[in-house]
């Protein structure tokens, strides 16, 4: 806002003498109207945030009994967002191996899992992604969708939609070993699961 010509009066209607010795260029001038406009602007900045309710690790999990894994996450969006999810592994491997040599030695080295994510916005309520294969949270190039890799991919919450202090949960589940083909050898297996969220118009 610029009040400047209005403390111009105010000063030279007090220190006068020396307003009269201003060239006339820069006097002010008497008010000829009887309106004034005053433009004000403000803005809110985008945000677009997401954190952990809880533990966001689990190594509770026998991965030779059916199990499912629950991991809760606050939402704060308020402007349209995407939200994505990535494996690191696309599947829990046993640690110290890597997918070229799974499956060797007539073991299994790695456990498929299902990936589910469902999350709560202040327009629609609650929406169901629905659940991946955790193959296909490696690749752009799958029909998982709500797989981003990185921020403005994924799941698009629709125009006009926003979550400010909302809740989402991604769950993990996978079956016991008797749907396993190959017995998984014996140690610890591990997934990285990366949840991205920004705005997008």
């Amino acid at each position: 806002m610029r009040f400047s010509g209005i403390r111009f009066l105010a000063a030279c209607a007090y220190f006068g003498a020396i307003c009269a010795s201003f060239p006339g260029e820069v006097q002010a001038k008497a008010p000829s109207g009887n309106t004034l406009l005053i433009d004000i602007e403000a803005s809110i900045s985008q945000r677009c945030g997401i954190a952990a309710l809880g533990a966001n690790s689990n190594d509770s999990g026998r991965i030779d009994e059916p199990t499912r894994i629950a991991f809760r996450f606050g939402l704060d969006c308020n402007t349209p967002f995407k939200i994505g999810v990535a494996a690191q592994n696309g599947a829990l491997q046993l640690v110290g191996t890597n997918a070229q040599n799974a499956g060797t030695a007539g073991f299994a080295y790695r456990k498929n899992y299902v990936a589910g994510l469902q999350f709560n916005t202040d327009q629609t309520g609650l929406v169901t992604a629905g659940e991946c294969a955790s193959s296909a949270l490696t690749s752009a190039n799958t029909s998982c969708r709500f797989y981003g890799s990185e921020p403005g991919s994924g799941l698009y919450s629709g125009r006009n939609t926003t979550a400010i202090g909302r809740e989402g949960e991604l769950t993990v589940t996978w079956q016991g070993e008797d749907s396993d083909p190959v017995r998984l050898a014996a140690g610890a297996y591990q997934e990285i699961l990366t949840i991205i969220v920004a705005p997008s118009t």
